[in-house]
Parts: structure tokens; C-alpha cells; sequence
């Protein structure tokens, strides 16, 4: 970093923050491991370098992890864990050993038996004062402490209603909330129901947005569908929908969604980049940008490896922002060409930042690379006389603060 985005970095790391993305467990799923290092490992995105993008776990002993932690230095998925290690546990290497392991995993233990992380280092040491908090593994429930978290309501397993033994990427079901809450579910109007009470309950538990992970399952292209074509899949017998079908009732459930979200005044946050099949990019999303101009819609992770797309869509739609969640740790230089882009369209506006992470390690390394990216961009600018440092520290406060809380507006006061 030249010396601008040094001076903006240590202000940024100060300053408010609105976390846009977070998918923490309950601290307890890693102080109960035996080996808590190597749970916050597991819960993280080595993961799915060393097991495949959809890896839940490493099926490795600590002794494999480390020889295949010698194969993969310059990982990005890997570097953002030390960088956490280094700020939170005054780690002084540059890599994990079976020299280091124990007394790092030492320093974690002593952390989480002091009680609340998240308040100790996202809330007290990064000045996060706001987390939107998505828990996949729950549908429809938005139990959460309001002090840090707004919940999101996450609709993935509604595309996969069409029967009850199919599910989403994270083993999801509609029918999981519809039998938790007593609801009967035979035909397609009452699966609509099912679907507005869900929204209502969302309403009054003051849900932050609505969020679209499908790219995981599906690519993002998304047609009109007649209701009729839409129930045909839902009245067929479990494994007898053709892939016309399922992808007719998929269709009609997305726009469904943006038509309640523009009734009942919810933004949108949508994954896009890394996906099925790669049938993801930003620019699929298009049509629907030009369709539902009243609805706020988040387009999630910079598109990655799609990065000159959403900077370029931004310009032609006010109501699209830009987040950078995820992207710093997909591609440290993808995240900077991407910002720099975004702050050239935009002029700083619509451009927020999460962590997306299931720890709090994850979360201050995610996070940290965020703001180095922010102030390494914007440091730049004011180097080459693009940008005054004045301008430079708004717009660092507009992407930490005032675009987020314009985004998610009211489900924040």
C-alpha cells in the first residue's frame, strides 16, 4: 500500500461498518470441537479448495490438511485465514505447521471461553454495528439478536417445492417451514400461500432482504411463465418432472418473489458468479433489471470471473448495487479491478461489503481484505490525482455505511 491507503485503511478499520453478509454459527459448534482450530478450518473456504466448491467438510486428519496447506501458498482461501490469525491471536507466521498448530489453537480456545465473539472483535474491534445475518439452515426462522443481526429471508428451497423429497444445494425444503408451522400444502395455490405467509412473517420480524443463492442450483436466465405452465411440475408424481417443467416452475417462483418483494417494499440480494455450470453471470439478470425497476437489487460478488459486468449494468440501473461480499477472497486482484471500475460508474454510490463467513475468524479475515482492498483502490486514486484524500475518506464511508443503510433502510432502524 502507498501511503494514502495505509492513512485509509487505519481509518476504515475504525470507522461504523454495516456487515451486508454473514452466515456465523452459534460459537458454541466450535468451542465443543476438540480440536477448535481445525473446526475453524473446516468451517471456512479451504474447504472448497481442498474439497471441491461444495466441500462441507475436509474428511482429512490434521496431518493430511497441513501437507496439502504446502500445495496451496498463495491461495487466497488460505491467506485471509492467516491475515485473521495474525490480527486476532498475534500470529507471527506466515503459515499453519504442526509447530504452530497447538499453541494457536491454544489462543482460539482461551478466545471463545471468554464468551461473545462477535461482539469482542466484529462489533468492538472492526466497529461493525450492524451484521445481516443469513441462516440458510433454517428456513423461515429469524430468531436472531437485533442488537448486531438483521435476519434475511433466504428462498432458495421454494424453487425446489414442486415435490416434497427434493431439495436445495444445502439439503433445504419448503415443506420443512410448512410442517414446523402446521400449514397444508396439496395444491399450487396453497403453495403460493405458503409463500406470502412466509413473506408476511418476514415483514413482522423485520427481515432485511430477500436473498437468491439459486445460482448454486441453476443458471440465473430467468423467463416468464404462465401460471398453468408453472403448477404442471407440482402435480406430477415426485421424480416424473421433466427438465422443462421444473425449470417452468423455477421461473415463475423468481418472478413471483420479485412481485411480492416490490409489493411489500424488500430489496434483493442475489448470488452471481460461481455457480452451476457457470451459467451465472451478472448480465443473465438483465431482463429482470429492466422488469422490476422499483425493486433495490444487490448483485453479490463482484460476478466473479464476470467482474466488468456489474460496474457496466450499474450505469444503466439506479436501483442495482454493488456488493463486494466474497470477492477479495476469491481474487484479491479481480476485487480491485472490479472496485475500481465500480467507483468509475458509479462514483462511489451503491457499492457495499460483507464478510460471508460461518466463524468469526473468517468474518475479521474477509473483512479485513475488504477494507485493504477499499483503501488500496481508493489510495491509488489519490495518488495519481483522480481522487482528493477528502473524497477518497467519503467514499470510504459511503461503501461502509450510507449505501448499505440506504439499501436496507427501514428493517435498520
Amino acid at each position: 500500500m502507498n501511503k494514502f491507503s495505509q492513512e485509509l485503511f487505519s481509518l476504515f478499520l475504525e470507522s461504523p461498518k454495516i456487515d451486508t453478509h454473514e452466515h456465523l454459527l452459534p460459537p458454541e459448534q466450535f468451542a465443543e470441537s476438540p480440536d477448535i482450530l481445525f473446526a475453524v478450518l473446516e468451517r471456512s473456504y479451504l474447504s472448497w479448495i481442498l474439497s471441491g466448491t461444495t466441500g462441507k467438510s475436509f474428511d482429512l486428519t490434521r496431518e493430511e490438511l497441513l501437507s496439502q496447506l504446502r500445495n496451496i501458498p498463495a491461495s487466497s482461501f488460505y491467506r485471509y485465514l492467516i491475515r485473521a490469525f495474525q490480527f486476532m491471536y498475534e500470529f507471527r507466521d506466515d503459515s499453519l505447521t504442526w509447530e504452530n498448530w497447538e499453541n494457536l489453537s491454544r489462543q482460539i480456545r482461551e478466545n471463545y471461553e471468554k464468551g461473545d465473539m462477535v461482539k469482542r472483535w466484529l462489533s468492538s474491534r472492526l466497529n461493525v454495528q450492524k451484521i445481516i445475518l443469513d441462516r440458510y439452515w433454517v428456513v423461515g426462522d429469524f430468531q436472531v439478536d437485533r442488537k448486531i443481526f438483521s435476519p434475511v429471508l433466504r428462498l432458495d428451497p421454494f424453487f425446489f417445492g414442486y415435490n416434497r423429497e427434493t431439495r436445495d444445494h444445502d439439503g433445504q425444503s419448503p415443506y420443512f417451514y410448512a410442517d414446523r408451522e402446521g400449514i397444508k400444502v396439496e395444491t399450487f395455490d396453497e403453495y403460493l400461500s405458503l409463500m406470502d405467509h412466509i413473506f408476511q412473517k418476514g415483514i413482522k420480524e423485520r427481515v432485511s432482504a430477500l436473498k437468491f443463492a439459486i445460482a448454486y442450483d441453476r443458471g440465473l436466465s430467468f423467463k416468464q411463465v404462465t401460471r398453468e405452465k408453472a403448477e404442471v411440475a407440482f402435480y406430477r408424481a415426485a421424480g416424473e418432472e421433466t427438465p422443462e417443467e421444473i425449470v417452468n416452475f423455477q421461473d415463475f417462483i423468481f418472478h413471483y418473489s420479485f412481485q411480492k418483494a416490490e409489493e411489500l417494499g424488500l430489496p434483493i440480494q442475489i448470488h452471481t458468479g460461481p455457480g452451476k455450470a457457470f451459467q451465472t453471470a451478472p448480465s443473465l439478470l438483465g431482463p429482470i433489471l429492466e422488469e422490476y425497476r422499483a425493486v433495490k437489487v444487490s448483485l453479490f460478488h463482484g460476478g466473479f470471473p464476470w467482474v466488468g459486468e456489474p460496474g457496466a449494468m450499474a450505469l444503466f440501473y439506479p436501483h442495482l448495487y454493488l456488493d463486494l461480499v466474497w470477492l477479495p477472497l476469491l481474487s484479491p486482484t479481480f476485487s480491485r479491478l472490479a472496485l475500481r471500475e465500480w467507483l468509475e460508474t458509479t462514483g462511489g454510490s451503491r457499492i457495499m461489503m460483507g464478510g460471508d463467513s460461518w466463524n468469526v475468524e473468517g468474518a475479521v479475515g474477509s473483512l479485513l481484505f475488504n477494507l485493504e482492498t477499499i483503501a488500496q483502490v481508493l489510495g491509488e486514486m489519490v495518488e495519481t490525482g483522480y481522487l482528493s484524500m477528502a473524497d477518497a475518506q467519503e467514499i470510504g464511508k459511503m461503501i461502509l455505511w450510507d449505501n448499505p443503510e440506504e439499501f436496507f433502510a427501514s428493517s435498520l432502524e
